[in-house]
């Protein structure tokens, strides 16, 4: 048995080259995507209730290993937590480098020889596209680090206070808009919309505070989160009871294979990371 599934009101730029499926397991079937433009062709072919084969070719390997890990930064107080945390895979530059802006907020902490009062936990979660393999129970898959984590704090010893979860995903894309008239993918703005979970209203005070200060470019909307409607890696979060902030955009080709439509703009990525560093050093001194 084989599938094939028509894209329906999308343009063929949209349709071509996305990874799919994000939330489905292996299915152990072939199945392929095309545009309904192959519509009339796949109806003749039924019409001819003829048997065809369908053969995909590739490759894939059962049972292989991933890692994800956390780099702890000790603060004055070993008792009190910020987890910031994105995910490490995905199809491009720009679904996967979050973890590109936690490097460089750790770089500078080291250069600079930082200090903060609360101990700096951040998490590098591993799966991000396979939420039924790496998730626990159909939540995104730092529900499984957060599970580890925690079992290795207490086999430590270690009782600490949420004081905040940061999320970083998605930085410096560009907005684009999908012409299906016309067929056609076009960029709207450079700037694609920041969206933001805010948990709370002293965390949507503290990003309102940091966006005046950093003034970065761009479109930011200050959302408030639901247990069931909470996208990215700050989910889980969300659900174990921290305090959250939440940076997720969501592009037009976030699922596509590298393109000129995922290219992150780095100056974009820099100002956006600057002031996820903002968030970061005022929520350890203000929460």
């Amino acid at each position: 048995m084989a599938v094939i599934l028509l894209w329906h009101k999308i343009s063929e730029g949209l349709g071509q080259d996305e990874i799919l499926p994000f939330t489905n397991d292996y299915l152990g079937i072939p199945a392929i995507w095309v545009h309904d433009h192959q519509a009339s062709v796949l109806k003749a072919m039924n019409d001819q209730a003829v048997p065809v084969r369908l053969t995909i070719t590739g490759s894939y390997q059962a049972n292989v290993p991933t890692e994800s890990f956390a780099v702890i930064v000790p603060g004055q107080r070993a008792d009190q937590e910020l987890f910031i945390n994105t995910h490490t895979d995905g199809p491009n530059e720009l679904e996967e480098n979050g973890s590109v802006a936690l490097l460089a907020i750790l770089k500078a902490i080291k250069d600079d020889q930082l200090k903060f009062a609360n101990t700096l936990v951040f998490g590098f979660t591993s799966g991000h596209f396979q939420i039924p393999q790496s998730g626990i129970s159909g939540r995104q898959a730092t529900s499984r680090l957060l599970q580890d984590f925690e079992k290795y704090e207490a086999s430590h010893h270690v009782s600490a206070r949420k004081v905040l979860g940061l999320t970083v995903e998605h930085l410096g894309g560009a907005e684009y808009t999908d012409d299906y008239k016309n067929n056609a993918v076009r960029l709207k703005s450079a700037d694609d919309p920041m969206f933001i979970y805010t948990s709370d209203k002293a965390n949507r005070e503290l990003v309102g505070r940091c966006l005046t200060t950093v003034k970065p470019a761009g479109r930011y909307f200050v959302l408030k989160p639901r247990q069931t409607s909470y996208f990215g890696e700050g989910q889980p979060l969300f659900q174990a009871g921290w305090p959250t902030i939440s940076f997720i955009a969501m592009p037009l080709a976030l699922c596509q294979q590298p393109s000129v439509k995922t290219a992150p703009n780095i100056n974009r990525m820099y100002e956006q990371t600057n002031l996820i560093f903002q968030i970061l050093r005022e929520g350890d001194r203000q929460l």
